[in-house]
């Protein structure tokens, strides 16, 4: 129930600072944008759009969500609250993913409108998202300003990301296969029907990551809320 509740509180928040709103305007931006691609094109475009951009969102929104709380105080009254550490990490990278993935469903929806395979890419932007939240609010949890963080978590978006790009041109190499963002186009690629290759190892690559990202935050995120909280 306290998982629930901190949910509820998170899009409930993230709806009043108007997160929502700003997805949805990406969202139609670049479904009009691939309305007018050629046909030939249209569906590495969208793999490129999702992978970089309704995926990518969650880990800088996470960043300007960080350090709302951080200038409110609410990381002091979450040391002291009932919620566990890994419910408010799990929270705030559920309640993102949420809108990633209805991002990046409305994309194909409108912007391709051919099918698709609702469940992988489903699952794949969702786990993709989390990981990414994840990594972005561990980034977070070391800046002081929007600029500090923006600059600070640059380099790990690029990282995520540009082998994926890379793999959407034919561009690849073996140990770039398990970077998070490499996998992820795989699977849109796959749910798209660009690419017809086995997927059953990237089934492992997701949970492989996404353990190892929320293990990072258990460690971080509660020693940096201590800090915040004992300067109150």
């Amino acid at each position: 129930m306290r998982f629930i509740s901190a949910l509820k509180n998170d899009m409930h928040y993230q709806m009043k600072y108007g997160f929502y709103f700003l997805y949805a305007f990406i969202s139609a931006v670049y479904v009009a944008v691939l309305l007018i691609i050629p046909d030939e094109y249209k569906k590495t475009a969208a793999s490129i759009i999702i992978l970089t951009d309704p995926t990518m969102l969650g880990l800088f929104f996470i960043g300007g969500i960080w350090l709302l709380e951080k200038r409110e105080g609410l990381h002091g009254f979450c040391v002291i609250s009932p919620l566990c550490p890994i419910e408010y990490i799990l929270s705030k990278a559920v309640s993102l993913s949420i809108v990633s993935t209805l991002s990046a469903l409305l994309i194909v929806l409108f912007g391709i409108r051919e099918a698709f395979n609702f469940f992988v890419i489903s699952f794949s932007v969702f786990i993709g998202s989390m990981i990414f939240t994840i990594i972005g609010m561990i980034t977070a949890s070391y800046a002081r300003s929007v600029n500090q963080y923006v600059l600070i978590a640059s380099p790990p978006a690029v990282f995520l990301t540009l082998p994926g790009i890379l793999a959407a041109f034919g561009v690849s190499y073996i140990p770039l296969e398990i970077v998070p963002g490499t996998a992820l186009w795989r699977m849109i690629a796959y749910s798209l029907g660009i690419i017809d290759k086995p997927v059953i190892w990237l089934w492992i690559v997701f949970p492989f990551w996404f353990c190892i990202v929320l293990y990072l935050a258990n460690k971080r995120i509660p020693n940096a809320m201590q800090i915040e909280g004992s300067k109150i």
